[in-house]
């Protein structure tokens, strides 16, 4: 089961984003919430969990959270919510590497979408990990 944390500063889009995917059908567990980039940060030093992040939030925005967490472990995977659908805020979370970055208000089926990409890319690299691990073994 993958560990997955969301963040936005507000609480009605947490509580909404909590409740409107059945996660654990999707092999998520939601670990946490938090309210600012700086919190999300703290507990992504915990337990490095992907993450659901807001861009426009209070202390430290979703894009700084990205950058901050992506020195502590780049397979951190992050799906960026914006309201403003504005290229630049895009461009950047791109250099991050963030790959998939959705618009406020959010669509159910294109947030699942992408929960069953990321699962999916995961289950790769560990498939292929184990087998590189096992062929070193054997030499």
């Amino acid at each position: 089961m993958l560990r997955l944390m969301i963040v936005d500063d507000e609480q009605i889009i947490r509580e909404a984003l909590s409740s409107m995917i059945d996660y654990t059908s999707l092999g998520y567990k939601v670990i946490a919430t938090a309210k600012n980039g700086m919190e999300a940060y703290d507990r992504i030093r915990d337990d490095y969990p992907d993450v659901i992040t807001d861009i426009k939030m209070p202390i430290l925005n979703g894009l700084e959270l990205i950058e901050r967490a992506s020195h502590i472990d780049s397979r951190i995977t992050f799906i960026l919510l914006s309201g403003y659908g504005e290229f630049e805020y895009a461009k950047q979370a791109m250099k991050y590497g963030v790959r998939y970055y959705l618009l406020k208000p959010t669509d159910k089926q294109e947030l699942i979408s992408c929960l069953n990409t990321i699962r999916e890319e995961k289950k790769q690299k560990e498939k292929l990990s184990r087998r590189k691990e096992k062929a070193g073994k054997r030499h």
